[in-house]
């Protein structure tokens, strides 16, 4: 999931995240927790924040850069 700071709120929204070598796709069961893409499980993953956070809306699909992305 993703924390993304708009508009003066804080938008929380399952979303997919990716850079120019790999992409995290969103878990949809029941029993996955939503983890934050800036939580230090990603780190590893993305390097320091150079991805795209992408978060579905309700008609279309809204990309957002990593630093627009907020921590728990």
């Amino acid at each position: 999931m993703a924390l993304v700071a708009h508009r003066g709120r804080v938008v929380i929204r399952r979303c997919f995240a990716a850079d120019v070598a790999r992409m995290v796709m969103p878990a949809f069961s029941a029993y996955t927790g939503g983890i934050n893409m800036r939580d230090a499980l990603f780190a590893d993953v993305f390097d320091r924040l150079n991805f795209t956070t992408h978060m579905l809306g309700e008609n279309r699909l809204y990309a957002f850069a990593a630093k627009r992305c907020v921590r728990d």
